[in-house]
């Protein structure tokens, strides 16, 4: 076999699994640090909504920010969960 067969077949299918984890973990942290970074440079978007909303106590909209953001989490967990399956043919989805 050659070099590039070993490390892509054994090595980077080992690999995988650790790095998609890793992946899988930050994605919603890095939503929510969007909704900072639009409050702290003033930029227009959903987290300076989000912050005038919970400045006016209006809970429909901060329920559905939530609601968003947890859907969105568990989203990217199901993905990474598949992307399991597919880096490495051993992992089972039961």
């Amino acid at each position: 076999m050659t070099e590039g067969v070993v490390l892509f077949r054994h090595v980077l299918r080992n690999a995988m699994i650790p790095i998609l984890t890793n992946i899988g973990l930050q994605l919603p942290g890095i939503f929510v640090g969007s909704f900072l970074i639009e409050v702290f440079f003033s930029i227009p978007g959903l987290g300076r909504e989000v912050l005038l909303a919970v400045n006016r106590s209006d809970f429909p909209v901060i329920q559905a920010v939530t609601i968003y953001l947890a859907v969105l989490t568990m989203f990217i967990n199901l993905l990474t969960d598949l992307a399991y399956k597919v880096a490495d043919p051993r992992v089972v989805l039961k």
